[in-house]
């Protein structure tokens, strides 16, 4: 259990765990019947598919240049 989902445990809502890439996981969570709250936590990894961004704390805040953007298109289309 991370500790977030560890702390929100605490209130009576139902805490799910989806990795967040996985778009068959999180619509069978949003469609998922429910009797309480419910509260998701996407595990992603930043920048993933693009080779120089995946895992790079500097692609939140940096310009993406022309070049890079068709780069990043490219690498996005081929996985």
């Amino acid at each position: 259990m991370s500790g977030l989902q560890g702390k929100l445990s605490c209130f009576d809502i139902d805490v799910e765990v989806v990795p967040g890439h996985d778009l068959i996981a999180l619509r069978e969570i949003l469609s998922s019947p429910r009797r309480r709250p419910k509260f998701i936590v996407l595990e992603t990894t930043k920048g993933k598919g693009v080779s120089f961004m995946e895992n790079r704390m500097e692609w939140h805040y940096l310009p993406l240049t022309d070049e890079l953007y068709k780069n990043a298109v490219q690498d996005i289309q081929m996985s």
